[in-house]
């Protein structure tokens, strides 16, 4: 992976949660372990195609009810049920990849995504050390949202 691909998943994660949820992120320069001293809650999607690989994405809890809010258009003071705001989590990511993959495989490339599942803060941070010690490395972004932090990291590799 290249810092190419860590600087579009960073862009693409962050326009995505703009224009789907009205989350405005900023790039996070601190240390990427911070995020484990909150709650948080993990979110990974696989995918097959010209590359195959998974998309992980774990955010601070606090986060979810803003997210799922803007995403049903609710008022503010509206939290949606947690089954609701891990549906919206789950929509979330699967955009972000899906507007991800054709920028790296090319407009044309055909990829199957798969349904994004809910995966616990102890889960994620194990997949998290599986990727970045991969031999191919993985893609990263960190940011930082009103209510917390948000983490991306995207593991491909070329199918055959």
């Amino acid at each position: 992976m290249t810092q190419e691909h860590s600087e579009l998943l960073r862009e693409i994660a962050g326009e995505t949660l703009e224009q789907l949820a009205f989350i405005f992120s900023y790039p996070d320069e601190m240390d990427p372990e911070a995020i484990w001293k909150e709650t948080t809650t993990g979110c990974r999607v696989a995918f097959n195609g010209p590359q195959q690989g998974e998309l992980l994405l774990n955010i601070s809890t606090a986060a979810l009810p803003e997210l799922a809010s803007n995403m049903l258009g609710l008022d503010e003071d509206d939290a949606p049920p947690e089954d609701q705001q891990l549906d919206a989590l789950r929509e979330a990511l699967n955009v972000i990849c899906g507007n991800l993959l054709p920028r790296i495989g090319g407009v044309d490339a055909v990829f199957d995504i798969q349904a994004p599942e809910i995966i616990d803060a102890d889960a994620a941070r194990g997949l998290v050390k599986e990727y970045l010690n991969a031999p191919q490395g993985c893609a990263s972004a960190l940011l930082s949202l009103d209510d917390g932090e948000c983490q991306l990291y995207l593991r491909t590799e070329n199918s055959g």
